[in-house]
Formats: C-alpha cells, structure tokens, sequence
C-alpha cells in the first residue's frame, strides 16, 4: 500500500508538472518531446460493453454512427511524438488524416498510446487545466467534462485511446480498438483536439511534431 500511495503521488507531480513546466527541443537532447523512428499502432483488445439498458444502448449506437469510423490502420500518418517529463515517458501520440496531411480541422484521429497508468480523474483534471492555459470558455465545458469521466475508464501503461473528429465535428472515442462513447456536441471534437493540434496548444513542440511529419 504505501508503494502504491508513492506510486500515485509521482503521476499526480508529473502530470501537474507538465500542464506548467515542460518545455520541448526538438533536437532530443533535453527536451519533453521526442520523435519516434516508427508508426504507433492501435492495440486491438476487446473491451465489455459498458452500456446497460434499450436507451443507454440507443444512445451509444447514435453516437457510433455519427462519429469517424477508426481508421488509424488505413488513413497515413501525418507525424507523431513522444511526450517525456523529465526521465519519464507519458505517452506516444500520432495523428492520422485521409491524405496524410494536417488540413487544420477534421477529419483526423489522434491517437495516445500510453505508457504510463493515469488514472480518470487525473485526465479530467489535465483537459480542464489544458483549457484554462489556452483560454477556452465554453458554456458546456463544466458538463462536457462530467460526461468525459463516464465515457473514459482509468489508463493503465499499453493502453491506446484515440479520438476521432470528422469534418463535421462530431467526435467519437476508442479505447484500445473498441468505441467507448462521444459527446454529442459537434463544437466539443475541435475544442478538444484543439488541446494539441491548436496553434495555442500547451505543447507547441509536440504540435510541431504531429502536424509537420517530424516524427517520421
């Protein structure tokens, strides 16, 4: 227990840590961003159904049907990085679009495979802090982060989620191949995305990396 109480402690630090204090070289000498020399591939696992119920699984089919079917195997990548805080590793992240380059909007599918256990509350706690930092100011942001931690289970290390976002802004996520829910809003997927791919981005060499190629 007190291992696992140190444990849980070192991922709050590094995840507050990044929000304020990571700053990128692209050369990878001491930097928080690092290229990757090949393609970050989608972990294909099954995951239960958590849905319950005719109008939870009604609601979940709608929201599938809207959202970019996953296409991380079949759409070219468009660059990826890896996120490193201090010594640690955090996570691989790619982006993927149909012509394999960053249009600036959808659609497109970012995908974080992580490499690290992150548990819910602490991802829910990053996008908000993402948001303050980039000044974002949605009126639906408070419920759109309540939903999210319904729609997102803990991360543990290996764990692959992915959003995807079409050119109309619906959204969707999947969590390690499976669809696992989206909300419903088509102004949420931008926003969203925006946490990395925005020219604003908390990570603007991470960015530089996914929207440029340089991790190829």
């Amino acid at each position: 227990m007190r291992g696992a109480g140190k444990g849980a402690v070192c991922v709050t630090f590094l995840l507050c840590w990044l929000s304020s204090h990571a700053v990128a070289d692209s050369s990878l000498t001491s930097g928080s961003v690092e290229s990757l020399g090949g393609p970050v591939t989608s972990v294909r696992v099954a995951m239960a159904d958590n849905i319950s119920g005719d109008g939870g699984q009604s609601s979940h089919n709608a929201s599938l049907q809207q959202a970019p079917p996953l296409s991380v195997d079949d759409w070219p990548m468009v660059g990826q990085a890896r996120l490193k805080v201090l010594f640690w590793n955090i996570y691989d992240s790619a982006l993927y679009t149909p012509s394999g380059t960053w249009q600036g909007e959808g659609p497109y599918q970012l995908s974080l495979h992580y490499l690290r256990d992150i548990p819910v509350h602490q991802l829910i706690e990053q996008t908000d802090k993402a948001w303050r930092e980039q000044g974002r100011t949605h009126p639906l942001q408070a419920e759109w982060l309540a939903q999210l931690t319904d729609i997102w289970p803990d991360i543990t290390e290996g764990d692959n989620l992915v959003l995807s976002v079409a050119a109309s802004g619906h959204s969707g996520f999947w969590f390690n191949g499976e669809y696992i829910g989206a909300i419903q809003d088509e102004a949420f997927g931008p926003l969203f995305g925006g946490i990395w791919l925005d020219a604003d981005t908390p990570q603007p060499a991470l960015r530089s990396q996914l929207i440029s190629g340089a991790g190829g």
